[in-house]
């Protein structure tokens, strides 16, 4: 029963993180790149607090777990490959959050948004969220990938792991891509609307 408990609250904290990266992730997305109010910074700033809660409380019953499978079966349980790939997994993304908390956080959140920064901190930005997300699903999959338990190596989990941040790597460049392209568009329609309001009161 203990041991359920623990399962359910890594569980729950691992939903939760998860939703509200979801949610950061599109809400970001529809600013695309510009500065943010007053009071989506108020909510990405909550949803920052939140998440730090449920990283520690997945350190913590995690740390639980592991400790009750290995009283469980001691000789074994520390050889499952899958398992130390996860503590990696989660290693990354939580050394990737301190990132994302003192560099790329107070940058997104800043006057200038996120095409108003350099290029090469546009990129840091940018990768440190791509990181980031797919971290935590991966992680998540670890999880619950049982079938994994015992029958892959460390280097199998962390090959699958490489491709998979290759990609998001690519795909927030060509996100990042187009939101630069789309930049110059914003200042040329408002040009044209002032020509033919001109040529109105003209």
């Amino acid at each position: 029963m203990f041991k359920t408990l623990i399962v359910y609250a890594h569980l729950l904290a691992a939903c939760v993180a998860v939703g509200i990266l979801l949610m950061q992730d599109l809400a970001l997305a529809k600013t695309k790149g510009g500065a943010l109010s007053s009071s989506a910074v108020k909510d990405l700033t909550k949803s920052a607090e939140i998440m730090f809660i449920s990283l520690v409380l997945l350190w913590i019953s995690g740390l639980a777990l592991v400790l009750l499978g290995y009283l469980e079966n001691p000789q074994q349980y520390l050889m499952n490959e899958k398992l130390w790939a996860k503590f990696t997994v989660v290693s990354v993304l939580t050394l990737n959050g301190i990132a994302l908390h003192y560099y790329s956080f107070p940058r997104v959140t800043s006057r200038r948004g996120l095409l108003g920064l350099p290029t090469f901190e546009q990129i840091l930005v940018v990768l440190t969220g791509a990181l980031s997300t797919t971290s935590w699903l991966f992680a998540c999959y670890l999880g619950i990938a049982r079938p994994w338990n015992y029958t892959v190596d460390f280097s199998f989990v962390m090959f699958i792991y490489s491709g998979l941040l290759v990609t998001a790597f690519i795909v927030a460049g060509e996100v990042l891509r187009a939101m630069r392209k789309a930049e110059p568009e914003q200042p040329l329609i408002a040009e044209q609307i002032h020509l033919n309001a001109s040529q109105k009161f003209d």
